[in-house]
C-alpha cells in the first residue's frame, strides 16, 4: 500500500510523527510514516521516549548511561535513514530523545509540533523491553485528536507500492465511527478504492429475536444512511456479519484483502477500559494490514 496514498487531498498533512523504540517491529512504521512524508512533502519528527519509570531504582548512573545509548541509538537511526530516503532532505524530518512516560510524551510532542498524523508500532502479544506496548499505543490512539496509523507484527508487509484498493470501515453507530466512515469515504473517493463498511452483531441477542433476517437489513439501511452523500462516487459494500466483534472483523479484513482498516475509537476513561472496551487494541495487534483510527471528538 503506497503511503503517498493514505491521506485524501482534502486532508492537510503537514506534520508527521513517528514514534520508534530502535526495535524490528517499529522499524516497518518508521518507513510507512516516512515514505507518507515524503509524499505530502511534510516535515517528518521522530521521536524516541526515555522512560523513566525503569531507572527510578537503578539510580541515575543507569538512567544517564540509558540516555547516552539512546542517543547513539537515534544517530544509528539517522544515518538507516540517510540510507534508506536518501532522496529526503535534511530539512524534512528530525529525530528527536525524550523522557519521561512514553504514551504522554508523544502526545504532548504531537501537540506541540502539531502534527496532522501519528505512526507508530506496536510489537502485539510479545514481551520486548524496548517494544511500544500494547497500553502505549492504545493510550496514544484513544487520546490523539488526530488520525493514529498504527501497524501490528502481522501488518509489517503491507503494500506500499500502490494505492489502497480496498478500505473496510468498522462501523457501530457511535460519533467516532461516523467520523470514521466520513473518513474513509473520502480516501475511497480520492483513490477509486472500494469501501466496506462492516457492522458485527453478537449472536446471543440475535437468537432471541423474532425475525433476525429484518434485524440485519435494518442495520444495513442504518449504515446506508450513515454514509448518506459521502457515497456519491464511491463503489461501496455493506456488510452485516455475527459473531465475536474482533474476530469477525479481522476475518473478514482478511477476505477482503483490505490494504487499510479504518476504526472509530473512543477516548480513555480510565484504567478500565482495556477490561470494558478492548476491541479497539486486540483489532489493532491482530490486523493484517494497517489501521488508521479516528478518536471521537467533541461537537
Amino acid at each position: 500500500m503506497a503511503t503517498a496514498q493514505l491521506a485524501p487531498a482534502r486532508v492537510s498533512i503537514r506534520n508527521v510523527l513517528i514514534a520508534t523504540d530502535f526495535s524490528h517491529c517499529s522499524n516497518p512504521a518508521l518507513h510507512f510514516g516516512l515514505q507518507l512524508s515524503k509524499a505530502y512533502g511534510a516535515t517528518a519528527y521522530i521521536v524516541f521516549v526515555l522512560p523513566n519509570d525503569p531507572y527510578l531504582l537503578a539510580g541515575p548512573e543507569a538512567y544517564v548511561a540509558a540516555r547516552d545509548a539512546a542517543r547513539r541509538d537515534l544517530e544509528d537511526l539517522e544515518a538507516q535513514v540517510k540510507r534508506a530516503h536518501g532522496e529526503l532532505e535534511h530539512d524534512n524530518y528530525h529525530l528527536y530523545l525524550l523522557e519521561g512516560d512514553v504514551a504522554q510524551s508523544i502526545l504532548d510532542f504531537a501537540h506541540q509540533q502539531q502534527a496532522d498524523l501519528i505512526v507508530l508500532g506496536t510489537h502485539g502479544r510479545g514481551g520486548l523491553p524496548k517494544a511500544l506496548l500494547g497500553s502505549v499505543a492504545e493510550r496514544v490512539f484513544r487520546h490523539a485528536p488526530v488520525p493514529v496509523l498504527t501497524l501490528g507484527p502481522r501488518a509489517s508487509h503491507a503494500q506500499r507500492d500502490r494505492p489502497p484498493r480496498t478500505i473496510l470501515v468498522a462501523a457501530d453507530f457511535t460519533p467516532a465511527s461516523r467520523r470514521a466512515v466520513r473518513f474513509a469515504a473520502e480516501l475511497a473517493r480520492e483513490h477509486r478504492s472500494n469501501l466496506t463498511l462492516l457492522h458485527v452483531l453478537d449472536p446471543k441477542p440475535l437468537q432471541d429475536m423474532a425475525d433476525p433476517a429484518a434485524v440485519e437489513q435494518g442495520i444495513k439501511t442504518r449504515l446506508a444512511e450513515l454514509l448518506g452523500c459521502e457515497a456519491d462516487g464511491v463503489h461501496c459494500s455493506i456488510r452485516v456479519a455475527v459473531g465475536r466483534v474482533t474476530k469477525r472483523i479481522l476475518e473478514i479484513a482478511r477476505e477482503e484483502a483490505a490494504d487499510l482498516l479504518v476504526l472509530g475509537v473512543r477516548p480513555s476513561g480510565g484504567v478500565l477500559d482495556r477490561l470494558v472496551i478492548p476491541y479497539a487494541y486486540e483489532i489493532v495487534r491482530d490486523s493484517p494490514c494497517p489501521v488508521l483510527t479516528l478518536r471521537e471528538t467533541k461537537p
